[in-house]
């Protein structure tokens, strides 16, 4: 959910307002986007390490989290941006290996086409929700924020710097901590914990 407000919603104006406008970079970055998950593919692919699915989702979800979004808030050029592109990127087929075997590991398969079924519904269903809610917060509440001049504003721009973009910078900084924290937290629950062990048995 988290990169539905961000990524998948005002990745584009926020780099577009940050670089004056700069199409070119904007390519780079959703080049970097791309070529990263594609080569992600390639190495889950080729991969010859064994990982749990528990820690290969919700490990390579914080990797992501953290390298990805907060590098793309505290960015300020192409390069930076391409860096965190390929950071947020490059883990997301990983992530989806590990679901795709924790599921049809644990799911009778008499069940598995309606369990993933309710699972893309979930999945997919947040998509709308996350690009109104970031348009939303980003035009009423994080870019007026940090026009406001607030003592936080102020700290916020020595990280993110100033200026039309800087309010979508800081969601960025907020979604790559909250992913981060919501990845690990769940990974360590009692709950998935049991679902890996299940699969043991």
């Amino acid at each position: 959910f988290f990169s539905r407000l961000t990524y998948e919603n005002i990745l584009s104006p926020m780099i577009l307002a940050r670089s004056g406008g700069n199409e070119r970079t904007l390519g780079l970055v959703n080049a970097a986007l791309g070529a990263s998950g594609i080569l992600g593919g390639i190495l889950v692919s080729c991969r010859r390490w064994k990982v749990s699915p528990r820690m290969e989702i919700y490990g390579a979800a914080a990797l992501s989290f953290l390298f990805g979004d907060l590098l793309m808030g505290l960015g300020r050029n192409g390069f930076w941006w391409s860096v965190a592109a390929v950071a947020a990127s490059l883990p997301i087929p990983f992530i989806t290996a590990g679901q795709r075997i924790l599921l049809y590991e644990n799911v009778p398969l008499r069940l598995q086409g309606s369990v993933f079924g309710v699972r893309n519904a979930i999945q997919f269903g947040t998509i709308p929700v996350g690009i109104l809610l970031g348009g939303f917060l980003a035009d009423y509440v994080f870019e007026p924020f940090m026009r406001s001049g607030a003592p936080a504003a102020e700290w916020l721009e020595g990280l993110v710097g100033s200026g039309t973009g800087s309010g979508m910078a800081v969601m960025f900084l907020c979604t790559g901590m909250l992913g981060f924290l919501a990845s690990v937290l769940t990974g360590r629950s009692r709950w998935v914990r049991g679902l890996e062990e299940a699969e043991d048995i």
